[in-house]
């Protein structure tokens, strides 16, 4: 029984061998590597009638690495004259297809320019497996000239801002213009961060107009930049951009526009917004020293200083501010059905008679008509209220939540209770009737500087007395300086002469001490009693 037992684990031995030595694994063996098709034609000039149209097909002969073997294609473009290369795509096809617009945008990647004529290489590689990897038999040659499509309109002198120069991307970068003709080129470019730049010629992007210009912390934003005729070059402080005008909610009150925002992806400066069969103008940083209406010349364009712009429609609109057009700038109307709040709501309550539509009633603003309402009014002790929002009222839904010092609220809105001050005094009062939110704040005139506790980060608020109409305070200083301030903001802010403060002056100058500061705002006039 043994020996029949080790003859049967032999021959099981012997037949899982000869099993074995029928097993065969598949052995990669480029056979016949892919050969790249001549581009036809070889030689192309893009433009924006041409940019639509199919750009001749990239095709080539497979790679043969043995049945049953699966390839994949990378083509390569280099141009020749910088060595720069990019991937233009990967295929399991013997072909890749692009339109003009699509291979111009390539091309851009490595360092192609507008109206300049590069050779470029295409080169091939296939991959079997992922684990062999050959190049072509050959690569191919065409040559090509860009084209920029953000100048194609533009039939008068302009240049790049070139970030980074003398690496630059043409496809990102913004444009000066000279529309005028008298060698100052000017535009508005959107600096994120502290870079250096050139400016580049447009039509000859070998021509260097400036280089090394560079930009600090101070001039990060929207910013207006100036070529003069002598290289020199000006970069103005950045701007935030709004709307004024009596077809605007904001009337002709510049500090009060009705604000717009900027997507970097468009370079718009957008508002939506209602407006009325009146007038308007854009205007920078809540001041006319920046302000376009259009060109009394040419009233398809903008221009500093120009026309007041009309609408002919009450209605919401859509209004897009173009700054980014060498020089030659413009805007957009379009109707919008978009849903807007009324501009403001009021305020009823016990110091008026509970009368909503009394001239006496304070009144919130929605300048933007954003559903967002705010107002600053003063308040008898004990005074109870509620909003007015077209025949709807609004109260406290639960509880009103004051801060530890009772100098800050908030509460939701809705058919709710009457909301109670019961400490005079001059507040914000913020309401978002989208979110049926409402806010409290204790605001008033203060004082902020370095010789204050607070130093310039945080105001002191003064008292008010509503028999006086004068606020005062009684506070510990440092050695250093100090202004007065409205409602935690600069907008609104006194300095200069005690004896004659005047908007914006400068920082009043005060010794260590402790002493009784007393500001009557209408005759703009303080004292300062040391204690």
């Amino acid at each position: 029984m043994k020996l029949k037992n080790i003859l049967f684990l032999a021959a099981g031995f012997l037949a899982m061998a000869s099993c074995s030595d029928d097993i065969t694994t598949p052995v990669l063996n480029l056979k016949q590597a892919a050969k790249l098709h001549a581009v036809n034609p070889a030689t192309i000039t893009f433009t924006k009638a041409n940019s639509a149209e199919a750009f001749p097909q990239i095709s080539w002969e497979k790679a043969n690495y043995g049945r049953g073997a699966v390839v994949d294609y990378t083509v390569t473009i280099t141009n020749n004259e910088n060595k720069k290369s990019v991937v233009a795509g990967e295929t399991q096809d013997n072909k890749l297809s692009f339109t003009n617009e699509a291979m111009n945008t390539l091309l851009a990647k490595v360092g192609a320019y507008p109206g300049h004529t590069y050779d470029f290489t295409v080169s091939l590689k296939s991959s079997a497996f992922k684990t062999m990897t050959n190049d072509a038999q050959n690569t191919v040659n065409f040559k090509a000239t860009p084209y920029d499509p953000n100048t194609v309109n533009i039939n008068w002198k302009y240049a790049y801002v070139a970030v980074g120069y003398p690496e630059w991307d043409y496809t990102k970068a913004y444009l000066l213009g000279d529309p005028d003709g008298d060698g100052t080129y000017k535009g508005w470019v959107q600096f994120d961060e502290e870079c250096s730049f050139a400016v580049v010629d447009g039509k000859d992007v070998t021509k260097v107009l400036a280089k090394d210009w560079k930009v600090d912390k101070e001039h990060k934003g929207f910013v207006e930049v100036t070529l003069t005729p002598d290289g020199k070059v000006a970069i103005g402080k950045p701007c935030e951009w709004g709307m004024v005008g009596d077809a605007t909610s904001a009337g002709w009150n510049q500090k009060e526009p009705v604000k717009m925002e900027y997507d970097k992806e468009t370079r718009m400066w957008t508002a939506i917004t209602p407006l009325a069969d009146k007038y308007f103008k854009f205007i920078a940083n809540k001041s006319w020293d920046i302000n376009y209406g259009s060109d009394k010349n040419n009233p398809s364009v903008l221009a500093q200083g120009g026309e007041n712009l009309k609408v002919d429609e009450t209605h919401a609109y859509i209004v897009k501010l173009n700054l980014t057009t060498a020089g030659k700038y413009t805007y957009t109307m379009e109707k919008t059905n978009i849903e807007v709040s009324s501009t403001e709501l009021s305020v009823p309550g016990s110091y008026q008679g509970w009368n909503p539509t009394a001239k006496n009633a304070y009144r919130l603003e929605s300048k933007s008509r954003d559903f967002q309402y705010t107002g600053i009014y003063y308040y008898p002790a004990n005074t109870e209220f509620k909003l007015y929002d077209d025949g709807k009222w609004l109260g406290s839904v639960g509880e009103v939540k004051w801060n530890d010092t009772k100098t800050k609220a908030e509460f939701a809105l809705g058919d709710g209770a009457n909301i109670k001050l019961t400490e005079g005094g001059w507040y914000r009062i913020t309401a978002n009737t989208k979110k049926m939110l409402a806010s409290i704040a204790k605001t008033g005139w203060e004082i902020i500087g370095s010789a204050t506790p607070g130093a310039w980060e945080k105001g002191q608020l003064m008292t008010y007395n509503p028999k006086t109409k004068k606020w005062s305070i009684s506070i510990k200083m440092k050695d250093g300086e100090y202004k007065f301030r409205w409602d935690g903001s600069w907008e609104k802010n006194f300095g200069g002469a005690l004896t004659g403060l005047t908007q914006g002056g400068p920082n009043i100058k005060i010794g260590a001490g402790t002493y009784l500061i007393e500001l009557d705002p209408e005759a703009k006039t303080a004292t300062v009693t040391e204690q």
